[in-house]
Order: C-alpha cells, then structure tokens, then sequence
C-alpha cells in the first residue's frame, strides 16, 4: 500500500564487460504498475468472455505458456456453466496481495448479479500447498481418517475407426478412460469396445483431460469439441508379441484398457491382451518431450537426443546378423567393371530386404542404427573403387538419417565425420555430389561449427551462382549457421534463382532452399536460428512479379507456406500486412484456404505437416473395429 504517486525504480544490468556501464533504468509510479498489473493480468470482462487463442494445442517451442495473459478471461471460460460460487480459498504467493485478491471478488460478483463470494480465511497463501503436503504425510504416517478427493479431470484416449453416437467425423472419436470424481486407486476396466492395437511397434496415444464430462462414464465414446478437452502428453509403448505365430504376428492384437489414479494423483493406463494365447499387459508412458523431439533437442540445443522410449529393431536378431554380414561380404569385393556385377548402393539394398523380409521403408531407426557398425567397419574399403565409395556415402546416409533422435547419434555422426576429415577417395563431381546429399541426410546431427565448416568450404562456389543442386540444397539444410551466413545465402539464391526464372530455367533447388532458409518453423533447430522476417520480405519482392502456377515456380508456393506461417512469436511473424500480400498471392495461385490459414493465424504443427517434416511418423495406437 502507498500513494499512487510513490515512484519506484527498475533497473536492467548490461552483460560481461559492461554489466554496470551497460545498466538500464527506468521510473514507474504505483499507480502505473497497478494499472499495468490489473489491466493486463487481471482486466475486467463479461462473463461470456474466453481467452484469446486461436489454437487447443501445446506450443512447438519451450513451455506450455497460455497465449492469452488475462487470468480473468481464463476463470470466466471455467466458471462457464457451473453453479455459484459462494467462497474463494486463495493458494499460492502470486494471489498474497490484497488489491489481487479483491480485483478476483469483484470481478465474479459481477458475473454472479452482484453477489461477492467471501474469502475463507489463508494467512499465508504462498505456504498452502507446503502445509497441505506436510500434512498430508503427517496423516499417512499415522494412518489417520483423512478426506477424500477424486479425479478433478475425466481422462479420454482418441481412437479411429468408429463414430461418435452423435456421429460426428471432424476428428476421431474419444473413449472415457477414467471417469470425473473416480476415486484413488480405482480401477476401471474397458473389455468390450473391440480395441485392437498395433504390435511390435512404436505406438502413440493421444490422451486429453476435460472437467466438462462429469457424465461421461467408462468406455464412453463421444466427440472431440473445441473449448471442453485440454491434450494430455502423448502416451507410448511397445506391444512385443513373441508368442503370435501366423498371420496376426507383427500385425493386430485385441486388448482392453485398464486405468487408475494413485494416491499422488498419478495416472496409470494399460493395454491389457484380449487374445487368450497372450497373457500380458503393456503400461502407457507418458511422452513428456514429444513436442520438442527432433527440434529442440538437435545440436545446439543440448545433447538431449535420445528416444523416449526403448524400441528395438523390428527385425530377428538372426536376420540382423546376417544383413550385417552381408555388408561386409559386398564391401570387400574387389572393384568390378562388369555392370551386372557392379556396386550399388540400390543392389545392397535389395539384398537386405531379402535378408530382412521387409522393404526398407518399415526398417526403424534402431534397425537402420543397429546396421550401421558393420558399416563404419568397411570405412576403409571406400578406397577400392568409386563404385564402393558412392555406395558406402548412399548407406551411410541412409542408415544414420536424419543424423539424431536415437540414443548416441551424436557418437555415430562424431565417427562419420572422419570421412570429411580424410577427403574423398575418388575426387570429382560423382563423389561430390554423394558428400553433398549425405551431409544433407544427417545435417540435424551435425554441430553448428560442422555446419559452419562445411558452409565455409564451399562459400565462394555458392557466390559464383554456379554451385551444383546438391550444394544449394545442402546449404539450405544447416540450420545452426550464424544469422549473417543465412542472410548472404537469402541474398545469393533470391539472385540466382530470379536470373534462372526469367530465362525459364530449372531453379527449383534455389527455391527449396529458400524454403528451409526462411522456414518459421526449424526441423531440428530452436527458435533462435530463424531468420529475421526481412529477408522474407525481400525473397517476397524478388518473386511477387512471377507466375507462381508455372511448373518450374510451383515450389515458390510451398516457399512462402513455410516462410510466412504464423508461430505465434512477435519477434518471429512476419507484419500483418506482408502476411496479407503473401496469403493473396498464394490463393490466386490457387493455393487452398486451409493452407494460407496457416499464415492468417496460429495453427499448431500437425500429423500432416509433420509427415511432410519427417520420413517416418508415429501411427495412431487405437483402431476400433466395427
């Protein structure tokens, strides 16, 4: 408390040489600070207010942070439809000022025609959480009567391959798990809905938390709707069937789902087999980093590149032995001119499939990492021939894509960056090229001074506009370079690419380039590599005049998706205005609506964009069979 006029001083110090010299102050008096807190934090509003987003979905980057700051529009989409409230008890040091506490009364007595609800009575709402603890263990301890609580969320996993009893089809359907108010350490059972799931592979559940099916009952199916679920983490397993024989190994298995709340408030789900022949049941992990794996854990960004959870190669371990071997036995081979007999990367592949009775699109990254030691083995015979040399690039690059993401990627790439250290075997473009393509291929495993080294490299061949499409598409991968080297490169393949456009000639790796160069959203890197919103707008300049339908410019359009789209920081978006232009022309390009919304407003990364991203995805867990 104080007078409104009573001035109080900021102070920001400066960084390294100049923490003092460097220091920042400034003046604000307590009437403006409440004014900034009341209003920005705490604003009136009506009782039909909602939060501003335009999303219901976890951010790409850092925490979960609400996009709408008004705690008050919050607690009105909460209050929604609920009876009155006729006391408040306030927790936490965040509400201890009184002028808070009395702004929160205030504002739900004028949602309630005027009736203010009383405060119970918390001295010290900043040790409440603390005190309760302690009590609680206190009760434990001496195993006392204490009050119950139930689940203050019912609990819902999406499923796919049935309706909704309202048959909505928007989204896939949800089935309650866990009922509201169940209590700890209740079990629920769901035996009879027909669930099948995905076996001896990664599988991932989409589960989401609602206070507003109190109804809801389990093994209820209903409707996803916007306002009333809130997603949980994703949930992950492995469903190993070593006991299936016959056509239903490595296919589908029909479970049932089991699900409890501990006395911790922790929550526990399993698939339980409904196949007589397979008595087990595999636990639900919550999947705690999924929003950020394979970006913000690349270089960079931490050595935090491991996998979230244990996965094994979805191949016998007689059948790996042998595809291992059987590497060995095609690099010792003498050099061999005949083409029947000749190297390759293709006829290895095959060979494998054969030994691995699988097509090499189903391997998984354990399985392509487990071949890769008998692979780093013959580094050596890359010296035979340029045929084994081209061959051993093409498979290493295959076998390590996208050079993180599994446990010790980062010692696999620090052995594969030997062969930049000895220079290729066999110079000229052949080899060349295939060093440019595997750098490319592993480019989200390599380490911002590898990326900047092997810009540095080949910088005044980029400059010369006469690099090959291999390198300009390389280039346009490394995402760690310094601001000032994406810039140059911006600037360069703008040039090259208008020079090549008016002549009517093949320019689509400059564009796709520019694509990653100027891409809002990064596939492996944090938000701090993106460049600044200028160079889209220079890029917009370069291009504005040309026919974006054209079949050599259609990538022009797939550019400016990537380079224009919204990520929901201020720092980061592009003007409003710019975005306009960018969206008008996409649409007279014919670019449909769904996609320029991306550009309009937030819209989270989703299953498409990220299958777009990335060679591999997550299939959905749950299948209901009819």
């Amino acid at each position: 408390t104080g007078p409104p006029d009573e001035r109080f001083v900021v102070a920001l110090a400066g960084r390294g040489s100049g923490m003092v010299g460097g220091s920042q102050a400034a003046t604000a008096t307590r009437a403006e600070i409440e004014s900034l807190l009341l209003d920005g934090f705490f604003p009136f509003c009506d009782a039909a207010a909602r939060p501003y987003r335009t999303y219901a979905a976890l951010r790409e980057w850092g925490l979960p942070y609400p996009a709408d700051s008004a705690i008050t529009r919050h607690l009105a989409e909460f209050l929604n439809d609920r009876p009155r409230i006729d006391a408040v008890l306030f927790n936490g040091g965040s509400v201890r000022p009184s002028l808070l506490r009395q702004r929160l009364r205030e504002q739900i007595g004028g949602w309630q025609d005027g009736f203010v609800p009383q405060v119970l009575e918390n001295e010290e709402p900043d040790l409440a959480v603390a005190r309760g603890a302690a009590r609680f263990g206190a009760l434990l301890h001496h195993r006392s009567v204490r009050i119950a609580a139930g689940a203050a969320a019912a609990i819902f996993l999406e499923v796919e391959g049935i309706q909704a009893a309202d048959h909505q089809t928007v989204r896939p359907p949800l089935v309650c798990v866990l009922p509201q108010d169940a209590a700890p350490s209740q079990l629920f059972e769901i035996a009879d809905l027909g669930l099948k799931l995905r076996t001896d592979q990664l599988v991932r559940f989409q589960a989401y938390s609602s206070t507003r099916k109190s109804v809801s009952r389990t093994g209820d199916i209903v409707s996803w709707s916007e306002g009333e679920f809130h997603p949980l983490p994703p949930l992950q397993t492995i469903v190993r069937t070593a006991e299936l024989s016959g056509p239903e190994a490595g296919g589908m298995l029909p479970v049932g789902l089991t699900a409890r709340m501990n006395a911790l408030g922790l929550l526990q789900i399993s698939c339980v087999s409904a196949d007589p022949a397979v008595q087990q049941s595999w636990p639900l992990e919550f999947n705690m980093r999924e929003h950020i794996q394979g970006v913000a854990g690349a270089p960079g960004a931490g050595r935090t590149r491991e996998a979230n959870a244990p996965i094994e190669p979805n191949a016998s371990a007689d059948a790996l032995e042998a595809a291992r071997r059987q590497i060995g036995v095609v690099f010792t081979q003498p050099a061999n001119n005949s083409k029947k007999n000749k190297i390759t990367a293709a006829t290895i592949l095959k060979g494998m499939e054969h030994i691995l009775a699988s097509a090499r699109s189903e391997w998984n990254g354990p399985l392509l990492r487990a071949l890769w030691p008998a692979l780093e083995e013959r580094r050596d015979d890359r010296r035979r021939s340029a045929d084994h040399e081209e061959a051993w690039l093409i498979m290493a690059g295959f076998l390590l894509r996208p050079g993180f993401g599994l446990v010790r990627d980062d010692l696999r790439i620090d052995a594969l960056w030997r062969v930049h250290d000895d220079g290729p075997c066999f110079p000229g473009r052949r080899i060349k090229s295939q060093e440019y393509i595997l750098w490319r291929r592993v480019a989200g495993g390599l380490t911002r001074e590898r990326q900047t080294m092997l810009v540095a490299r080949e910088i005044d061949r980029i400059r010369s506009g006469r690099a090959p499409d291999e390198l300009v598409r390389l280039a346009g991968s490394l995402e760690l370079i310094h601001h000032d080297t994406k810039a140059e490169l911006v600037r360069c393949f703008c040039d090259t690419a208008v020079t090549l456009a008016r002549a009517k000639r093949h320019c689509t790796p400059y564009l796709a380039a520019l694509g990653l160069l100027l891409n809002r959203t990064p596939l492996y890197a944090g938000p701090e590599t993106v460049v600044s919103p200028d160079l889209v707008e220079h890029a917009y300049q370069a291009f504005q005049r040309f026919d974006w339908t054209t079949p050599e410019l259609l990538d022009l359009q797939i550019l400016f998706l990537r380079a224009a789209r919204v990520v929901d920081d201020r720092s980061l978006d592009l003007p409003m205005p710019l975005r306009g232009l960018i969206a008008s022309k996409l649409e007279k390009s014919g670019v449909p609506a769904l996609q320029t919304a991306k550009i309009k407003g937030f819209v989270p990364i989703g299953r498409s964009d990220r299958a777009s991203l990335y060679d591999d995805s997550l299939p959905t867990g749950l299948l209901l069979i009819a």
